[in-house]
């Protein structure tokens, strides 16, 4: 239909004619005699120009353009010429030219539109936008998100089949199993009461796979967790999925490097160094609160043993250098708001704030660990001697006068992926930025492996509590603690890594177990599955234990992943039909109610709500 886009065109095709479709952006009527017309299509935009001198039938063609609504779409002919000098504009690709037409012709009408996507101030809530999705994916940054994230899949299907990797899908309809989050379950009408579940991931099955003989998988997978929502996450979601035989994890890593830097230099023309940094677990979480640390700025948490009241503790601090001259004391509320939440998920005992004077820290006369450790001291510390002990204790984190203190306890026992430290050096560092004491540059890629994970997690703040696992239970242990497994789990590393990117965790993955005696042990013995539960793996430690490789792999989230290379807030500004905050689909009005005559054919009634229960018919009951 079209000869060319408006992105094609440029000072090269003067005199040409050419034929072009696309929507109107807006209609400038200067004379009688004179029409601007700006069309824009999915490639760029060009200015038409209807003259009554040079356009043949011109009073009809004007007549046709005034009564045009903007997005109305139409197709165009003419010829390319050079606009005037003084009208040219250097900005756009087209600046310098214009389409003189010959005719024109609407393809579409367009109602007044519900929102003009085109005036970033003016644009409705999300929620409005979400219902017109497909007008709202008219925005110029949404179709550039959804671009690279085209040219970002394409970049990395060409690496995976340059590396030998086998493209292979694996089935959507999977069964519920207890390693994970909620599931979205199928009900199944041959069989009432059985249902399939949406898979979490591929695990199972990418393991599988390699009992299979192909030792290099990957796919782009889908992926559905029926879990809360976050500005971070969406019900169903898309993961970069590989497993590899015959490797370490310095093997997976490698594979890994090399994808980041051919996906960065695809869609933002960067290179990328290679290795990225290693780190462990424990230093992440003691030095920057988190199991996925920012490292491009410093604000370090330093450990305090000699505060610890016990064994059983972790006394540490995080130190604002010029934080108490920099944030009056109303400017420590959210400060104050972040750590009390932080409490009440058991990330810290207690945490406390302090600000450094020339008398001294502030805050002492409360019930806090510094007050605690000075107090053991007994009261025959006169205030000379005091001070002393203040001041040896600042010298050694170092801390001085000017600077902001957050003090901490937190349990040994409690494996966090956040202290509330972490938060606080993350509240910081952006409270910092804003008042121009911190600067981050916006084109700094700081990557980084955590490494060494715990294999298992003590469910509860206990010494004795029952452990779970860290990740998933088919990640293997590191090969020198394996002895510990029988003896103390607790102590026992996972060959687990996480790769994250400025604070912001990419994806992990781990070396599986390929033992299936090791696989059943620690389903029975130290995770202490049911019966039931053993049973839903019996599958995969069947597949252990006939010829299975060794093997590991990662799964990367593509959604984060473009959202972070376009500067996207959001992960709905990443993909195209998202579903909202609560988890709707507010453009096709989804989840829909189903009818009584469906959920019958599914042998499905559903109780009234307040019931908070689902019946079954009685065939529903009976073994199968």
């Amino acid at each position: 239909m079209r000869t060319h886009t408006c992105g094609d065109l440029d000072s090269g095709h003067v005199d040409q004619q050419v034929r072009l479709c696309g929507w109107v952006k807006n209609i400038r009527v200067l004379s009688e005699t004179l029409v601007f017309v700006h069309l824009r299509d999915a490639y760029g935009s060009m200015q038409l120009l209807a003259e009554q001198s040079r356009m043949p039938r011109f009073a009809e063609h004007k007549r046709v353009l005034e009564r045009l609504n903007p997005d109305t779409l139409i197709d165009v002919c003419g010829t390319i010429v050079r606009r005037p000098e003084s009208m040219t504009n250097d900005a756009e690709k087209t600046g310098q030219i214009e389409l003189l037409l010959d005719r024109i012709h609407v393809l579409n009408h367009a109602e007044p539109l519900p929102f003009n996507p085109y005036i970033r101030s003016k644009l409705p809530n999300e929620e409005v936008r979400l219902a017109h999705r497909y007008l709202d994916l008219r925005r110029p940054e949404l179709q550039h998100n959804i671009r690279l994230r085209s040219k970002t899949t394409s970049a990395i299907r060409r690496f995976m089949d340059d590396n030998g990797f086998v493209d292979i899908e694996t089935p959507m309809l999977f069964k519920s199993t207890p390693e994970g989050a909620r599931e979205f379950l199928v009900p199944t009408r041959v069989d009432p009461g059985m249902c399939y579940a949406l898979p979490q991931s591929p695990q199972q099955f990418k393991q599988m796979l390699m009992a299979a003989g192909f030792d290099r998988y990957y796919q782009i997978a889908r992926c559905f967790r029926d879990e809360d929502l976050r500005a971070d996450r969406q019900p169903e979601f898309t993961q970069i999925d590989l497993e590899m035989s015959f490797v370490t994890k310095e093997d997976i890593q490698s594979v890994v490097e090399g994808l980041i830097q051919r996906i960065w230099k695809a869609a933002k023309q960067v290179d990328i160094q290679v290795p990225f940094p290693r780190m462990s677990f424990a230093e992440a979480t003691c030095k920057y609160g988190s199991d996925k640390p920012d490292t491009r700025f410093g604000l370090m948490i330093a450990q305090l043993p000699d505060l610890a009241p016990d064994e059983h503790t972790v006394a540490e601090v995080l130190v604002l250098p010029g934080g108490a001259e920099l944030f009056a004391t109303r400017e420590l509320v959210p400060f104050n708001d972040l750590i009390g939440n932080s409490q009440k998920n058991n990330e810290s005992k207690l945490t406390t704030i302090h600000k450094i004077n020339s008398n001294g820290i502030t805050g002492l006369g409360k019930s806090t660990l510094l007050s605690r450790w000075l107090a053991a001291s007994g009261n025959a510390l006169d205030q000379q001697q005091r001070q002393a002990k203040v001041s040896s204790l600042l010298s050694s984190i170092p801390a001085k006068a000017g600077d902001l203190l957050f003090v901490s306890e937190r349990s040994v026992y409690v494996t966090p992926a956040n202290t509330t430290l972490g938060r606080v050096r993350s509240l910081a560092a952006k409270a910092l930025q804003e008042k121009g004491a911190l600067t981050i540059p916006s084109d700094m890629y700081s990557f980084l492996w955590v490494e060494d994970f715990p294999l298992f997690t003590r469910e509860s703040d206990d010494a004795h509590g029952k452990l779970s696992a860290t990740h998933h239970p088919f990640t293997a242990p590191v090969e020198s603690d394996l002895p510990l497994l029988r003896t103390d789990p607790a102590k026992v590393r996972g060959q687990h890594y996480d790769i994250v990117l400025n604070g912001v965790e990419l994806g992990g993955g781990s070396i599986r177990v390929h033992d299936p005696n090791v696989q059943s042990y620690i389903f029975k013995d130290i995770l202490e599955l049911s019966p039931r539960v053993q049973d839903s793996f019996s599958h995969l430690v069947a597949a252990l234990g006939h010829g299975c490789p060794p093997h590991g792999g990662i799964a990367l989230g593509l959604d984060r992943l473009v959202a972070i290379l376009t500067g996207s807030a959001s992960l709905r500004d990443v993909i195209a039909f998202p579903k909202s905050a609560n988890g709707r689909d507010l453009f096709m009005h989804a989840p829909a109610e189903a009818t009584k005559e469906q959920l019958a054919e599914y042998g499905i009634c559903v109780a009234a709500p307040e019931c908070g229960s689902i019946r079954l018919p009685d065939s529903a009951h009976q073994e199968k």
